[in-house]
């Protein structure tokens, strides 16, 4: 058995509680319904901002910023959405429309060829034939197997580091929510399920630089765009605790120069 291989059973039985002990203030979120937000922003993605589960109220422009009313729902409290989700059939075949499809892209950082992703899919999703299930499986993992870096972190804060590659986090065993989320989604994208990097920052009554996140978001047939996080150990909180501003298909494309410019707030306001 591989060094790998090992590993992965290793991981399927040992739970990480790091993520979960700094992020359990959020966890009271996912019974609300709808939270209101207002913040101030110098370069927003529209597009991003105004796409389910959030829609954008109200904006303004004052100067060189913007003021963005935002109102996000819990699409887990959605029993339609939830259950789409969860009967999801897998298709490995499956085909999608050019713009759902670019999601399935290898780069340079999200790479869904590596041969350690490969051996890892094709362990631990061997003959599984519901998506929501691989999807789950590969949070599990992912959580598991990875342990927090503060130095990646305050690299790529700096804007010194554009997250590090999946082939290298494999190897380290260490990064940020963003190696987290390049290794889950090269892990989705290898298994045909098309998944986004978004980046944006917790929903939290007071801002803080340690607000800054990035998770993934998987395309599921049938139910479209899902938040998931696997700096969690449960697939429910992270989709109303997080405020998305920016996607792409992984953190380069999302065009950010430093997280201070493009994404953290000037003002930020629960309602």
């Amino acid at each position: 058995m591989s060094k790998y291989l090992f590993m992965l059973s290793m991981c399927m039985f040992i739970a990480q509680s790091v993520f979960a002990q700094s992020y359990s203030k959020y966890f009271r979120l996912a019974n609300q319904d709808t939270v209101n937000f207002t913040f101030t922003v110098k370069k927003p993605d529209i597009k991003a901002i105004d796409c389910y589960p959030q829609r954008i109220t109200q904006i303004s422009k004052n100067a060189d910023n913007y003021e963005i009313s935002l109102t996000t729902i819990n699409p887990y409290l959605d029993g339609s959405k939830l259950a789409k989700m969860k009967e999801a059939k897998y298709d490995k075949s499956r085909e999608y429309d050019r713009e759902i499809a670019r999601f399935l892209q290898s780069t340079p950082l999200i790479d869904a060829q590596n041969e350690h992703i490969r051996q890892i899919a094709d362990t631990l999703f061997k003959d599984e034939t519901q998506t929501f299930i691989i999807i789950e499986k590969a949070l599990k993992f992912v959580y598991s197997y990875l342990s927090p870096s503060d130095s990646i972190a305050k690299q790529i804060d700096a804007g010194i580091c554009r997250t590090v590659d999946v082939n290298t986090v494999i190897q380290t065993r260490k990064g940020t929510c963003s190696e987290y989320t390049n290794v889950f989604t090269a892990l989705m994208r290898y298994m045909n399920i098309p998944t986004r990097f978004a980046v944006g920052y917790w929903n939290v009554p007071e801002w803080n630089s340690e607000s800054t996140h990035a998770w993934p978001e998987c395309y599921i047939e049938g139910a479209g765009w899902c938040s998931v996080d696997p700096t969690m150990p449960s697939y429910i909180c992270p989709h109303f605790a997080e405020i998305r501003m920016r996607y792409g298909i992984d953190y380069e494309d999302c065009d950010i120069k430093t997280l201070n410019y493009d994404i953290e707030p000037i003002e930020f306001t629960k309602r």
